[in-house]
């Protein structure tokens, strides 16, 4: 409900006070000063958003990769407390990884959302939400430095953030990629307090 009020008041004002609290960014500069470029591996949280504004106070302008479903190419009211557009990466396009490896060789520092509903557009749902191995996988075969990211509602109407190091930071085989996707489940579902399965998108099924 939170994120649906800022998104709101972004619309309307964008520059509004956002109070963002952050752990872990140490993690974040370590892996820019050795890397560059870094993938933020994270879920849907509801406040993920906030990382937009707090990075931008750090001189960073993130990128984030979403879904190009219905809403989502219109970043309106993504920018929680700054008047600067987020940047999108649609991941429904098949360039999309291409479109990645380039800002972060670039040095950009890359968020993707790899949790996503394998029931959805299905009757009967309830069952486990999904993490996506493909991202796990393309870090370790590109060499791309990784970090896991959650958001949550702190003390005093303040959002925090925590930046964490996965299993590997930096995959470089199947084994690797596969533990950081088994890590990522784990990370998730002890802040949402809910199952994961991990499970590759075309292996979900079609919708009804």
């Amino acid at each position: 409900m939170l994120n649906r009020f800022l998104s709101v008041f972004a619309r309307i004002d964008p520059a509004f006070k956002l109070h963002v609290d952050m752990s872990g960014i140490h993690y974040l500069d370590d892996a820019r000063r050795r890397h560059g470029g870094v993938l933020i591996c994270t879920g849907h949280f509801g406040l993920t958003l906030a990382a937009h504004k707090a990075l931008l106070d750090l001189s960073i302008e993130p990128v984030f990769v979403g879904s190009g479903l219905e809403g989502a190419r219109d970043t309106s009211g993504w920018n929680w407390g700054t008047p600067k557009p987020v940047e999108l990466l649609d991941s429904d396009r098949p360039d999309v990884l291409l479109q990645a490896r380039r800002r972060i060789d670039a040095g950009a520092v890359v968020i993707a959302y790899v949790d996503y509903d394998p029931e959805e557009g299905r009757a009967g749902k309830g069952g486990p939400m999904a993490i996506s191995p493909n991202a796990f996988a393309w870090a370790a075969l590109n060499r791309v430095p990784l970090l896991f990211m959650a958001s949550h509602p702190g003390k005093d109407g303040r959002i925090q953030l925590e930046f964490t190091l996965p299993p590997h930071p930096l995959p470089d085989n199947p084994r690797a990629a596969h533990e950081c996707a088994t890590g990522f489940r784990d990370f998730m579902a002890a802040r949402m307090d809910r199952d994961y399965v991990i499970l590759r998108p075309k292996d979900a099924g079609p919708a009804l």
